[in-house]
C-alpha cells in the first residue's frame, strides 16, 4: 500500500503509532489478529520499520548490522543466512564486510531498509525509504518492496512522489491533516476523483476581475489553476485582447496529481531532494 500525503499530512504519526513509537489519543491498532497497543513487545516482532532517519550502527559492518537487527527481531539460527539472503536482494553483497560508516548515502538507505526486513516481518513500514537516494538505490529498493509483498507480507510504503507510487502499482491511501480521505487502486482512484481544468501561466498580472471569473487560484509565479468546463479555447475566449499575456497553457489531465488535487485541494509537491537526486543521477549517465 501506498501512503500518499505532503509533508506534515500525518504520515509518520500513523507509522509510529502502528509501531508502538507514539500513544494514540484513541483508537485501537490490530496487526494479524494482535492488539499492538496490548502487546507491543509481540507485535514488534511481526513488525518492520525503516524510518526516515537512518538507523544503522556506523562502527559495525553491513553483515554485523544484518545480523544484530535480525537476531533483535527473534532470528537466531537463520540470522547469518538471512543476512547474506538480504544482502544480495538490496545489492549490498559486496559490501558485506565493510563498515557502515564507510558506505556512501545510498548504500547506507539500502543497509537502513534490509536491516528493517532482514526478518521477514508480517507488516513492513517504509517512511518516505527513498529520500536523497540516487536512482539506483530507489530501483533496488521499489524491487525488493515489490518482491516482499510478493512473498506474502503487507507492506505500508509512505511517499509524496508519485512516480514511485505510480511504480509500485498498489493500493493508494491519500492522507492529509492526520485522515485518511481516499482510497482505491489508481484506476479506481481517477475514475472517481476526475479533475477537470487548466493551468496557466502569464506575464504580469492577470487582468482585474479574469481570476474570479475563472475562479482561478495561484499556484506559483504567475502560474494559476483554474478547474471546472473550463479548457484552452474558452480561456483564450476569456482573455480576449490580452491572450497575449498568456506564456503557458496546458489542461489538467486525470492523473494521479490532479486526483490529489481533487480530494485535498492542494497540489503535491515532490521533496526537492528527490528531484535533485534524479537530476545528477540523469546528468552523469
Amino acid at each position: 500500500m501506498s501512503l500518499l500525503g505532503r509533508n506534515g499530512a500525518g504520515k509518520t504519526t500513523m507509522l509510529s503509532i502502528i509501531a508502538g513509537l507514539l500513544v494514540p489519543d484513541a483508537g485501537t491498532v490490530q496487526l494479524d489478529g494482535l492488539d499492538a497497543l496490548k502487546d507491543p513487545e509481540s507485535a514488534a516482532r511481526l513488525l518492520g520499520i525503516a524510518p526516515q532517519e537512518t538507523g544503522i550502527y556506523p562502527i559495525l559492518t553491513v553483515r554485523q548490522n544484518l545480523e544484530f537487527f535480525g537476531e533483535l527481531s527473534g532470528l537466531k539460527a537463520s540470522r547469518k543466512s538471512r543476512a547474506s539472503e538480504v544482502a544480495e536482494q538490496l545489492g549490498l553483497e559486496q559490501l558485506l564486510d565493510r563498515k557502515a560508516s564507510q558506505l556512501s548515502g545510498g548504500e547506507a538507505r539500502r543497509l537502513h531498509t534490509a536491516c528493517a526486513l532482514v526478518h521477514r516481518p508480517r507488516l513492513l513500514m517504509l517512511d518516505e525509504p527513498t529520500v536523497g537516494a540516487d536512482v539506483a538505490t530507489r530501483l533496488q529498493l521499489i524491487d525488493a518492496v515489490r518482491q516482499l509483498a510478493d512473498d506474502g507480507a503487507a507492506v505500508v510504503y509512505t511517499t509524496h512522489y508519485l512516480p514511485e507510487v505510480e511504480s509500485l502499482a498498489a493500493d493508494i491511501v491519500i492522507i492529509d491533516d492526520g485522515q485518511i480521505l481516499a482510497r482505491g487502486t489508481q484506476d479506481e482512484l481517477i475514475a472517481a476523483h476526475q479533475l477537470r481544468g487548466v493551468r496557466f501561466s502569464v506575464e504580469g498580472v492577470l487582468p482585474h476581475g479574469l481570476a474570479e471569473e475563472l475562479n482561478a487560484v495561484i499556484v506559483g509565479d504567475s502560474t494559476y489553476r483554474a478547474v471546472g468546463d473550463l479548457d484552452m479555447r474558452e480561456l483564450l475566449r476569456l482573455f480576449g485582447s490580452n491572450a497575449d499575456q498568456l506564456t503557458a497553457v496546458e489542461s489538467l489531465r486525470p492523473d494521479l496529481e490532479t486526483v490529489f488535487l481533487a480530494v485535498t485541494g492542494h497540489r503535491l509537491e515532490a521533496d526537492a531532494s528527490q528531484d535533485e537526486a534524479t537530476s545528477a543521477e540523469e546528468a552523469s549517465a
